[in-house]
């Protein structure tokens, strides 16, 4: 009898373990400031993702995904911005409690403050952002930062980029600060 007890105990613990994926649901947004009062929003075709059975947190950002609405636009900050020949992809790492997704998985919501690292054109910072995980009906998890992460150019070597697109437009100038938002759906991997 105790033996199938702990069947039970068993297969839950399994399944509340498992991987999740990033489903295509996900956004990835920032913002650019030009000419001090014109700011657009911006957007990546192509992010992808997991956070594995111990937490471990990835996201992966495809830069010749970029979608500014225009397509010049987007090859020139492939071009000069992010040097995609150089440095296709930016990456986020970061642990999750696990018993966060246990909980969101469980239908509980809540509040944490996220730490990792973004890798992004040769260079990595640490980086902190409050986020809200939600549990959603389908058993997937939805992670969405509450304030945005502000990607300073100077510490990921991309003012000489911003300088040339500046250049290139002939804008008076365009903000060395970037505020990046997301929303990120995970569901446990089959």
């Amino acid at each position: 009898m105790r033996h199938l007890l702990l069947i039970p105990a068993l297969l839950f613990s399994a399944f509340s373990q498992a991987e999740w994926t990033l489903q295509p649901s996900s956004a990835l947004t920032f913002l650019t400031t030009k000419n001090t009062h014109l700011t657009e929003i911006h957007h990546f075709r192509s992010i992808s993702g997991k956070v594995s059975d111990q937490g471990m947190a990835e996201l992966n950002i495809d830069l010749t995904s970029i979608d500014s609405g225009i397509p010049v636009r987007d090859s020139r900050m492939q071009e000069f911005l992010f040097e995609t020949n150089r440095f296709s992809h930016a990456t986020f790492n970061a642990v999750i409690p696990v018993e966060a997704m246990n909980k969101a998985r469980n239908g509980a919501s809540q509040t944490l403050d996220l730490k990792g690292t973004l890798m992004l054109h040769g260079n990595e910072e640490e980086v902190t952002v409050p986020v809200l995980i939600v549990p959603a009906q389908d058993k997937s998890v939805v992670i969405t930062s509450l304030q945005p992460v502000l990607v300073h150019a100077d510490s990921f070597a991309l003012t000489a980029g911003i300088q040339k697109l500046r250049d290139i437009a002939k804008l008076e100038r365009i903000a060395e600060v970037v505020p990046v938002s997301f929303s990120l759906t995970f569901s446990p991997a089959q």
